[in-house]
């Protein structure tokens, strides 16, 4: 699907002589958003014995069902804001049973789309530098967004961490003043005017990944600062169980700065292009409220099927979704924002 997008992105008003053309004509700029949709399935199996054997008896399906559903819920706004096609590494044994406890696959499901997060580097982004989350932090994404989009702040939103949103109340709540008070009492808080959006599956510590070319041992910088749980992979990492490189024996890795770098000679091979994953340090993301876009390619399905030999019911849900931002130009994001209070 592709949407049509029309702009006026400068000043059209011209000075106007008397009973003179002004020579200038003023228009419009069009593009298109390209909407992909990728297939998605939740695929389970509930055997008749179960069935039997637990206090629901035959409801425990519909139960189960229900749960499924749910999590599948949780699982797409993870896709929707966390979604990176480079794929990130993840422990084999969170995605599979009886996977390896220690080594890592590439997570496939992640690699669907490009996520809210990801696109959203390429809009205004500001680097706080490890200023706590503060009034002043979502002053500087205001500050940070162009001028031509402020004039309704009311219909913008702060998309955040439920954590890092807990830490801002919490240092509101510290202050001895009306707001402070309002705070604790669980009162409502607009920064500048902007509804703050909590978004339940957004961790404080986001995962990332990025492929970079190390050369020599030149350190080369992340996108984030403060990273955490960094694993290097070969590039190609895919479905096979794979360990990670060594921090100390293959590379060096300097978190505070959000750097990494090649110990060489080694594993990693001068001019390598490796696969880094890690847990960012925590942001946030301004933008209108109707500049995320969401596609659902189809309905939602739910289907059912019997496998008579094994005595099992087989479910599988589906759906298609892609997400896109429409102007980029109308997003700030704000990144390795600090959690003291």
């Amino acid at each position: 699907m592709k949407i049509d997008k029309i702009n006026v992105g400068r000043r059209v008003a011209v000075p106007k002589d008397e009973a003179a053309d002004p020579g200038l004509r003023r228009g419009v700029s069009t593009s298109k958003i390209e909407l992909a949709p990728k297939e998605i399935m939740v695929p389970f199996e509930i055997s008749d014995r179960f069935a039997e054997v637990n206090l629901e008896g035959e409801a425990v399906k519909a139960h189960i069902v229900r749960m499924m559903a749910a999590t599948f819920a949780n699982n797409l706004e993870e896709l929707y804001i966390l979604g990176n096609k480079l794929g990130p590494a993840i422990i084999e044994a969170d995605y599979r049973d009886a996977g390896s406890e220690v080594n890592h696959i590439r997570d496939n499901y992640l690699a669907l789309v490009n996520g809210w997060s990801l696109l959203a580097d390429g809009a205004n982004v500001i680097d706080a530098e490890g200023e706590n989350i503060s009034a002043g932090i979502f002053s500087r994404a205001m500050r940070g967004l162009p001028t031509k989009f402020r004039r309704r702040m009311q219909d913008m939103r702060v998309l955040i961490s439920p954590d890092l949103w807990s830490l801002y109340l919490e240092r509101l709540a510290s202050r001895a003043t009306a707001v402070g008070d309002a705070v604790i009492g669980g009162g409502s808080h607009d920064p500048f005017g902007m509804k703050a959006a909590a978004i339940p599956l957004w961790p404080l510590n986001p995962i990332s990944v990025e492929h970079k070319v190390l050369n020599g041992t030149t350190a080369v910088a992340l996108k984030s600062a403060n990273v955490t749980e960094v694993v290097v992979h070969p590039e190609t990492l895919g479905n096979a169980a794979t360990p990670s490189y060594v921090e100390g024996v293959d590379y060096t890795l300097d978190a505070a700065a959000g750097t990494v770098a090649r110990i060489g000679p080694g594993a990693i091979a001068d001019g390598a292009t490796v696969k880094i994953t890690y847990k960012a340090a925590p942001q946030i993301i301004m933008t209108h409220r109707d500049n995320l876009i969401l596609a659902i390619g189809r309905d939602i399905t739910l289907e059912k099927d019997r496998d008579i030999f094994k005595g099992m019911d087989q479910y599988a849900l589906s759906a298609k979704v892609d997400v896109q931002i429409q102007n980029l130009d109308a997003v700030v994001k704000v990144k390795n924002i600090g959690t003291g209070v």
